[in-house]
């Protein structure tokens, strides 16, 4: 999963029930909603490690050499480090967020 596709699954996000909609079908679409947040956030994981395996292979590839791209090296690389430095401001931000919430008053 590139960067484009995870941002993209983050913004259309699993659909809410409308206003009408009944307890149930509420309780319902919010225990879907948390799986598929957790499936998501598992698969991105699960993506950013295989880049990052990836990635790591590519570089010992080309130091042992086994290939002689080191193009597709660099951009093996560059998406692996790009990925993680997403994942890492996702991170933070949730943390903040985290914070925010927990530091106020009722």
């Amino acid at each position: 999963m590139n960067v484009d596709a995870l941002f993209n699954s983050l913004v259309s996000g699993p659909t809410q029930t409308g206003v009408t909609g009944g307890l149930k079908e509420q309780s319902a679409d919010a225990a879907t909603g948390s799986a598929s947040f957790s499936n998501m956030l598992e698969n991105a994981m699960g993506s950013l490690n295989d880049q990052q395996v990836a990635a790591n292979q590519g570089v010992q590839d080309l130091v042992t050499g086994n290939t002689d791209n080191l193009h597709s090296v660099m951009i093996q690389t560059s998406e692996a480090q790009l990925s993680l430095e997403l994942a890492l401001q996702l991170r933070n931000k949730g943390l903040e967020a985290y914070n925010e919430i927990k530091n106020m008053q009722f």
